[in-house]
């Protein structure tokens, strides 16, 4: 299995990036991993600055480079000071566009960014860096919510059996090598009250569907070389996002690791998937593969 050799975290320098960053720190201090510090400036307020300095826009801009490069700088070489291999770079753009061009350029493992904690409506509709970036890129994508005080030691792993779900176990394993729980959940739509079968039809579809899950699942975890880690399997009825939620609320889960189907862009926007509600409404740090190659 593949280890991560590189770990991104792309930073603000505000205080939900820093948790990011510090998470991204303590993964690659665990994996080995070589980290790289990525901030955008947007262009935006770059153009506005530029038309109020008149006399020297280009000398306004490239100080507003050189300051923003400061800073990272400095933030990488207090990391540097701890052991770590660090690089750092400045991009002027379109934060979710640079942010996927560098992860393929450097050919990134994983990508961290910080929980933005937009409303939920308002980002299925509009939005932001973190969802633009996850549907734009082809990289894993860690979301940290929550202070980084330890290793990930509960995982939640949903699967729909398809192939990023099998991905999104191998990136447990990779991301948590020494959690205590690995958890693979799968969820079963449950069936509807109003079909017009006899009693005795459904339940002998519920049992068919209860087996077939299982020898799917167990089929997911035999595929994958877990080493020591151990790994359980849980089956459950009802809607996936409710059931996501409430087993890793029940489990006090640090880290739900979810693959991503591709959809179309009407069903990403009406709708969302699975993975979008997981993201959104899990407490908990959520790392969502993307696509085939996560």
């Amino acid at each position: 299995m593949k280890k991560i050799q590189r770990i991104l975290a792309a930073t603000d320098f505000s205080s939900r990036a820093n948790r990011a960053v510090q998470r991204a720190v303590r993964l690659a201090v665990e994996l080995g991993a070589e980290l790289h510090l990525l901030h955008v400036l947007p262009t935006l307020p770059l153009e506005v600055f530029k038309h109020l300095m008149v006399d020297t826009p280009l000398e306004t801009e490239q100080m507003l480079y050189d300051r923003t490069n400061l800073t990272l700088q400095k933030l990488a070489e207090a990391l540097i000071k701890d052991g770590m291999a660090v690089k750092h770079h400045v991009a002027i753009g379109r934060a979710h566009v640079e942010i996927n061009r560098y992860a393929e350029a450097h050919h990134i493992d994983l990508i961290v960014l910080g929980d933005q904690g937009e409303n939920f409506v308002q980002e299925l509709f509009l939005g932001t860096t973190m969802s633009k970036t996850l549907h734009k890129g082809q990289r894993p994508l860690l979301i940290v919510k929550q202070e980084p005080k330890d290793q990930y030691k509960c995982v939640l792993v949903p699967v729909d059996l398809s192939q990023p779900s099998r991905l999104a176990l191998l990136m447990a394993l990779k991301v948590a090598p020494k959690a205590t729980t690995i958890q693979v959940l799968h969820v079963i739509m449950p069936f509807s009250e109003k079909m017009c079968f006899p009693i005795e039809t459904v339940e002998y579809c519920r049992t068919r569907a209860l087996t077939n899950a299982h020898r799917a699942v167990e089929e997911i975890i035999a595929d994958c070389p877990l080493g020591d880690a151990l790994v359980t399997v849980g089956i459950e009825h009802g809607y996936p996002p409710v059931v996501v939620r409430d087993k890793a609320q029940s489990l006090n889960t640090d880290l739900i690791v979810i693959g991503k189907r591709g959809e179309t862009e009407p069903d990403r926007t009406l709708l969302g998937s699975i993975a979008q509600h997981v993201l959104y409404e899990a407490a908990c740090d959520v790392l969502v593969m993307q696509g085939s190659n996560g």
